[in-house]
């Protein structure tokens, strides 16, 4: 009987420090979204989580923002497999890109709005209708696609220590998910073979060239869109994902030209 009563009392008492700890976190990202105030870690903050602790706070926070704001599609971090030995982790991450202001071509993004900021060179793709239901062969994936574009990712990079920031920390700040600067269509044949080469001013800031694997960018599509659903999300008519495979640049004030090959390049000012 005493065990029994011991064991209970250890169930209990930890889904409150698991409760407690959900609520301290929603409470913090919360607040320093509202304040435009940095991250803190799970390190600095003394909290541990687990990935699904992780994800449920994730989705608790950005249902909150979608109270606000809309919701533009997803994105991916940490698609490489040397960025997922640096976080132990073996599939790549997911965020949902909510935000009220998006960019094109020749935009000019105010610096100022942002804690840190950088970009990443990527690809995007809109879908046509939307997924209900898991996608089980690239075949059936490209009967989704309205159209692929060279997207310059966003990103707030909003953690002041990179060294303590933890796999649970980049899951709860929506995988650093800020907004996009969205390109001119490209042809889907030809996205495997495009080398993406960004330029500050005349400094090279990152040249990325493509991986010697076919339908790589189509996988990395297939694998957020079911992320997404397994998650909860609803995948919609309109719905734009990032495959999350570009360099990260630092975003400094001036000029950028990315030029994606020789078909087509995106431009804008940082200001």
């Amino acid at each position: 009987m005493k065990l029994w009563i011991c064991f209970l009392w250890l169930f209990f008492s930890g889904s409150c420090l698991l409760a407690d700890a959900e609520k301290l976190l929603f409470s913090h990202y919360t607040n320093s979204h509202n304040t435009q105030t940095p991250y803190k870690t799970l390190l600095e903050l003394d909290v541990a989580v687990t990935l699904d602790q992780a994800y449920s706070i994730q989705r608790k926070l950005v249902q909150n923002k979608l109270l606000k704001l809309p919701k533009r599609g997803f994105k991916l971090a940490l698609v490489s497999s040397e960025q997922q030995k640096q976080y132990n982790i073996s599939e790549p991450i997911l965020g949902v890109i909510v935000t009220d202001q998006i960019f094109n071509n020749f935009a000019i993004i105010p610096k100022k709005n942002f804690t840190n900021l950088y970009f990443e060179s990527e690809f995007g793709f809109i879908l046509k209708k939307p997924i209900t239901k898991p996608i089980e062969s690239l075949y059936v994936l490209k009967h989704y696609i309205k159209s692929v574009h060279p997207v310059i990712e966003i990103v707030d990079y909003k953690f002041l220590n990179k060294k303590n920031v933890q796999i649970g920390d980049l899951i709860m700040a929506n995988a650093l998910s800020s907004s996009y600067v969205l390109g001119s269509e490209l042809s889907l044949d030809v996205i495997d073979t495009l080398s993406v080469k960004a330029m500050h001013y005349d400094k090279t800031v990152s040249n990325y060239k493509p991986q010697p694997v076919s339908d790589v960018y189509l996988t990395s599509l297939m694998w957020a869109i079911n992320k997404a659903l397994s998650q909860g999300w609803k995948v919609s008519k309109g719905d734009l994902i990032i495959t999350g495979s570009g360099d990260m640049f630092a975003g400094k004030k001036g000029r950028y030209i990315v030029d994606y090959g020789s078909l087509t390049s995106v431009m804008f000012d940082v200001r």
